[in-house]
């Protein structure tokens, strides 16, 4: 089974405020391993090992699968890759009314955020190629928006089962005539990403997601990192053990956004990163 790569940050965290594995707590760990339809057995199968708490470090469906399976069990989520208002998932972020509850990232700025940066570290870019899955779906209705707004063109490749055909669908970008790509965030991808990775460097695409992915070779990525919004997720869920109730705990936004050049990425490309960018970088990977 392959969790998470946020689940070592979340039960760390955990840990230091005393919920360490053995006596003190015991963890069960559930993980669709990139197949969509299995969420709602391991929805059941959570509620039904009477957990005090669930924490969803994952995609949408994977939250909706605890809501449309009835778990009354408190639900804490970071949503990194969706909308939980948008969703259905609470009614206010505010006051959750519910037994959900947690932190997310506002996808709708994000997405518009890393198109313009990759805009003003190559002006030329006019046509982004992107890929979308059933886990990255509504990411793509807010890139297409996000597009529009920054006059781009965008070219989305939707894979509808596994295995993903990613050759296919990068030559399907090159056919297009797309000259840069635009990473969303869904667990198949990342799964896959030494394989995007490969094809971005054949057709010689400069691409933007999550800074976790520059990190690891795209030129550009912007936005929260992920692990400090599992470990804070982590702080929601340690309050709620400690007698507090979900719907008293506001859902929090994590918009402590940071931009994340990779350097080596730029020199295999020839980019000449704009030093508007090099001085907003929180980091830059070499």
């Amino acid at each position: 089974m392959r969790t998470s790569f946020l689940t070592p940050a979340l039960v760390d965290r955990l840990a230091e405020l005393g919920y360490r594995q053995g006596p003190a707590a015991t963890y069960e760990y559930r993980s669709a391993d990139d197949h969509i339809d299995r969420f709602p057995r391991l929805a059941r199968e959570l509620i039904d090992a009477r957990c005090d708490i669930i924490f969803a470090i994952g995609p949408e469906v994977a939250v909706k699968a605890l809501r449309d399976a009835r778990a009354t069990v408190p639900v804490v989520f970071y949503a990194n890759e969706y909308d939980p208002l948008a969703a259905g998932i609470v009614k206010t972020l505010g006051r959750p009314e519910g037994n959900f509850t947690g932190v997310y990232v506002p996808q709708n700025a994000l997405v518009a955020k890393r198109l313009e940066l990759m805009r003003e570290t190559l002006p030329s870019v006019r046509h982004f190629l992107t890929l979308s899955d059933a886990f990255s779906r509504v990411q793509l209705d807010v890139a297409r928006k996000a597009a529009d707004a920054v006059g781009a063109r965008l070219s989305a490749v939707e894979f509808s089962e596994q295995p993903y055909d990613f050759a296919a669908a990068f030559e399907r970008g090159r056919q297009a005539q797309a000259d840069a790509f635009l990473m969303l965030s869904s667990p198949a991808f990342a799964t896959h990403f030494s394989t995007c990775l490969a094809l971005l460097a054949k057709y010689r695409l400069p691409a933007v997601g999550s800074i976790v992915f520059a990190e690891r070779g795209l030129l550009l990525g912007y936005g929260p990192h992920p692990t400090k919004g599992a470990r804070r997720a982590a702080e929601l869920g340690a309050q709620i053990l400690r007698g507090a109730k979900p719907t008293d705990i506001p859902v929090e936004q994590d918009d402590n956004f940071e931009l994340v050049v990779n350097a080596h990425a730029a020199k295999v490309l020839g980019v000449k990163l704009p030093e508007s960018v090099r001085v907003r970088a929180v980091r830059i990977v070499s």
